[in-house]
């Protein structure tokens, strides 16, 4: 039986779906604030590693952590945004994405792809650097993707079996094990660089023109910058560099604007004195209420708050 509800009852009725609309808008933002810090939270230990298989797929966001991360690809192919370089790898690639890098990974083999991911905070090389001095350690830390070379990657292999065995904790003494074996990749990996031919990954020329974009942005990070003007520049329609853009990178035109602003205003707050709204401004923010909403957005986190807990980041 059909009930037909008339004045005040229907008013009635919408209130509620109103109020229960609003409800759910509200916890979907909370868990979306949530989401976002969680995000921003460092490693709960100095060092993991892992194992990963999957099909090909998209990363569904780019992203950065306050951590370093190595990957080797052992089987498969993948196309990389790191920073505002693209690049297509294979089997047999190492990646490497400082701290702090925005970065997004596409799996585009057929059939399986593993690799094997470690993550690290800065300070367990700190002993390294002393050994060998800071500048190798933060040359290879810096973005970019080598290819090991075919002889060498049985070898590599074995270093990261050994990593992924020593760190399960099969007794006390893992945790040295774990810290010598990962001293002999990084040093392993600036041979390769330093002595090797051609173990420098090319970046990928099929997106060259994109490839520009993301770099004038990431240098001109200060200025104002336009999706019309940066058309105009590049030869391309509005339309066609702003749908191409975002398939390349993971990230719409202003989207990529803010993080890497926000990229720049996060050292500026962790390194200098500066006001907030001088950051601001130096960042490109014309407002810095704009800047403070948008920080907030991308860490979880006001500018402020991220200064001052600079020690846990």
């Amino acid at each position: 039986i059909g009930v037909r509800l008339v004045g005040s009852e229907m008013c009635i009725r919408d209130s509620i779906y109103i109020q229960y609309k609003l409800q759910i808008i509200c916890t979907f933002s909370i868990l979306c604030a949530e989401m976002r810090t969680t995000m921003l939270q460092d490693m709960q230990k100095d060092f993991e590693i892992k194992k990963i298989k999957r099909s090909a797929c998209k990363m569904k966001e780019p992203h950065s952590h306050p951590f370093h991360e190595l990957f080797y690809l052992a089987k498969g192919e993948c196309t990389a945004f790191l920073s505002h370089n693209i690049y297509k790898f294979s089997k047999g690639d190492i990646v490497i994405v400082p701290a702090g890098t925005i970065h997004k990974t596409d799996y585009t083999g057929k059939g399986i792809n593993e690799r094997i991911v470690i993550s690290f905070k800065t300070s367990v090389t700190d002993w390294l650097s002393n050994v060998v001095g800071t500048d190798i350690v933060s040359d290879v830390m810096q973005t970019g993707v080598i290819t090991i070379p075919e002889k060498r990657r049985d070898y590599i292999e074995k270093l990261l079996d050994k990593l992924i065995f020593e760190n399960e904790g099969q007794d006390p003494l893992s945790p040295g094990f774990v810290s010598v074996a990962l001293a002999e990749l990084i040093l392993f990996i600036t041979r390769c660089k330093q002595y090797e031919e051609n173990v420098i990954k090319e970046i990928d020329v099929d997106n060259q023109i994109m490839q520009e974009v993301a770099t004038y942005i990431y240098n001109h990070y200060s200025e104002k910058l336009v999706l019309e003007d940066m058309a105009k520049q590049f030869n391309l329609s509005r339309s066609y560099l702003s749908k191409k853009f975002k398939s390349v990178t993971g990230f719409g035109f202003k989207e990529y604007i803010i993080n890497v602003r926000i990229k720049h205003a996060c050292e500026l707050l962790l390194n200098t004195n500066k006001s907030i709204t001088t950051i601001a401004f130096e960042c490109g923010f014309n407002d810095s209420n704009y800047f403070g909403d948008a920080f907030r957005r991308t860490k979880g986190i006001s500018p402020n708050k991220y200064r001052r807990n600079q020690e846990n980041i």
